[in-house]
């Protein structure tokens, strides 16, 4: 009996040892755990992405901004190897076609809102919705109207890398007040008589560079089409709702250029210059005045020698006679947008995403700002005190003025490789206006075919 209870007390003895034993174990256990989970958590998978842009390091600000967010990515992202390949604003698009034609886009790219629907038609991009719905902060961080060119529906189908005006005329007033013209002409009359005096005095009026084909169409003409047609008319156009290119309004606009280009108002090799070359002529005061977008404010401001920097102003388009649109608008909106390949998934689509984050994060936006840009998001921790004299002129400017569409952002790329190619032989001559507005009208038809 007392055998029994000695043994009773042992197995008690030993229950209470093995709980106590267990317990201690499941605590050792839980406070390892955790520390087994963080080194886990510093292992990152090692990605790499293909980046092809349009952003050489040339001190404007967009590629301020752009190299800015790009090295704060590389900080915070070690684990994610970036191979980027910037060429030329031309270049680059004449290569991305190439490269979505081929099926061979790289992981992370930009694109033009033309540009939208060929590559989703096709499945090489896709709707970055829930992408923006899952980070509301960031979604809630643009400017109202950000994603205009590239929402089709409630898709969001791009990231838009800013938001700025492609039409505006920089001039030297020094060069004006030379010529006898002490302010800039009030309409389009003015406009032309200054040319005159501009060229009496030994001057090209206006140094262009359309090389590349969209300068002339999309800093010129965008808004000055907008001038004599109105908005609505390319509404009508966009949405094909019974406008034409072969309406007089249009022709007319057409015809305007054309007069220009009789008037000897352009350099004689302007489809021979690009965007950099046209400036030079400028720069070295041979030329008067050139259109441009609000890019080249820092441009200007970085390369313009010192009298001609200080003897440059900003304005736009003039009203024109007769004509149905508003006299304070240019064309402008995002234009270009940040994209993902539609192939990416898993980590290596978490981590593009991130980098789209970045590239419009403060770390992109307030450079760009700081050096005359025009950000896609919203600004408000800035040194104002680092903005331009130019870049000043423009925000007194840009309070009366609105946006309207850029052509080549929201026309298909074939109603545009005709208008901008054949704005080219119109400019030598072997076309007429009437011609021209025929044969954009013919493909604009047969691609409702």
């Amino acid at each position: 009996m007392k055998s029994s209870r000695f043994m009773k007390r042992i197995l008690a003895i030993l229950v209470v040892f093995g709980l106590v034993f267990s317990l201690a174990a499941c605590k050792k256990k839980t406070t390892e755990q955790p520390q087994q989970n963080s080194q886990n958590k510093n292992i990152e998978e090692k990605i790499t992405l293909t980046f092809t842009h349009m952003f050489t390091n040339d001190g404007s600000a967009i590629s301020t901004g752009f190299y800015n967010a790009l090295n704060e990515y590389k900080k915070t992202h070690p684990n994610v190897t970036i191979k980027q390949e910037a060429l030329s604003h031309d270049t680059y698009e004449t290569k991305i076609k190439t490269l979505a034609a081929g099926g061979e886009l790289p992981d992370v790219f930009v694109i033009k809102g033309s540009m939208v629907d060929p590559f989703y038609n096709n499945g090489q991009i896709a709707p970055l919705n829930d992408a923006l719905d899952k980070d509301m902060a960031w979604k809630n961080s643009f400017v109202e109207g950000a994603f205009d060119d590239f929402k089709r529906g409630d898709k969001i189908l791009g990231i838009p890398i800013q938001v700025q005006p492609t039409s505006l005329i920089f001039y030297n007033k020094q060069i004006f007040k030379e010529a006898g013209i002490n302010e800039f002409p009030k309409d389009w009359n003015e406009f032309k008589d200054a040319i005159k005096k501009l060229r009496a005095k030994g001057y090209i009026p206006i140094t262009a560079g359309n090389k590349g084909k969209c300068l002339v169409e999309s800093c010129i003409l965008s808004t000055l089409g907008d001038r004599f047609t109105g908005t609505d008319w390319f509404v009508s156009i966009r949405d094909r709702k019974g406008a034409k290119f072969t309406d007089p309004e249009f022709v007319a606009a057409l015809r305007a250029i054309d007069e220009l280009v009789k008037m000897k108002a352009f350099n004689s090799d302007i489809n021979s210059l690009d965007n950099n070359q046209q400036r030079s002529l400028y720069y070295t005061k041979k030329a008067a005045m050139f259109f441009e977008g609000g890019w080249a404010i820092s441009l200007v401001t970085n390369e313009a020698p010192k009298d001609v920097l200080d003897a440059t102003e900003l304005a736009i388009i003039p009203p024109v006679p007769g004509g149905k649109g508003k006299p304070n608008t240019v064309s402008g909106g995002a234009g270009w947008a940040f994209q993902i390949n539609a192939k990416l998934d898993g980590s290596r689509k978490n981590a593009a995403i991130e980098l789209l984050k970045a590239l419009s994060s403060d770390a992109y936006s307030r450079p760009m700002l700081e050096k005359g840009g025009f950000p896609a998001t919203k600004v408000t921790n800035y040194d104002e005190s680092k903005l331009s004299t130019l870049a000043k002129k423009y925000q007194q400017l840009a309070k009366n003025i609105k946006y309207v569409p850029v052509y080549d952002v929201q026309l298909s790329p074939g109603v545009i490789e005709v208008m901008n190619s054949d704005l080219q032989d119109m400019i030598i001559g072997t076309l007429t206006p009437e011609k021209l507005a025929q044969k954009i009208q013919q493909e604009y038809e047969r691609e409702a075919k």
